[in-house]
């Protein structure tokens, strides 16, 4: 089985609450003292889309795929995804790096096509 990517989070050190989002405060404590913990990249998809007409600064990348996904860890996040044919709303999803570009990006794919 391949192991999936690992996710940045940011985790408070005060009650343990965890978010995804690039936070200074903890929504929970209100407490500053956060730092960042690794989690790994495994879930469930939730919903997907295709960006047919993408902003500027994605505008060389031409069309790509976004999905939201529920992870183990009790956490939603969004991301992008690459669909294959017979995905299913509910199918384990894995995060894997990916190269585009000259840039390594962590995007979502189905386990079984892993």
């Amino acid at each position: 089985m391949t192991e999936p990517a690992l996710l940045d989070f940011h985790q408070c050190t005060q009650c343990d609450a965890i978010d995804s989002a690039c936070i200074d405060l903890c929504a929970t404590c209100l407490s500053h003292d956060m730092i960042i913990v690794q989690v790994p990249g495994h879930g469930r998809l939730v919903s997907w889309t295709t960006i047919r007409k993408p902003p500027l600064q994605f505008k060389a990348e031409g069309i790509y795929h976004v999905g939201v996904f529920d992870l183990d860890n009790g956490s939603r996040v969004t991301g992008r995804f690459q669909p294959q044919d017979g995905d299913e709303i509910g199918d384990r999803v894995i995060a894997v790096t990916q190269t585009v570009q000259e840039k390594s990006n962590i995007t979502f794919k189905v386990e079984k096509y892993v």
